[in-house]
């Protein structure tokens, strides 16, 4: 580590850090809510997909219940 001769130094040195450390926080931060942003990106896909299998599958059986009534309530031949 360098070595700081005086008070003026010192007051810079403190300066920069504090600059690299907000910057770093930024960085950080952007790095963060891109994260978010893709995993709720990720989640709103999950969602509508899980959606779209439960009223699909509703639909689907309620099809298949409405073709056996009719089956039982029609009289064979």
């Amino acid at each position: 580590m360098k070595n700081i001769r005086n008070m003026r130094e010192l007051k810079l040195r403190k300066q920069n850090l504090r600059y690299k450390s907000r910057h770093l926080e930024d960085k950080l931060n952007d790095h963060v809510q891109e994260a978010m942003h893709d995993f709720s990106g990720y989640i709103r896909k999950l969602a509508f997909e899980t959606g779209l299998k439960i009223a699909l599958s509703l639909f689907f059986r309620k099809r298949k219940q409405q073709v056996k009534n009719e089956k039982e309530t029609v009289p064979a031949d």
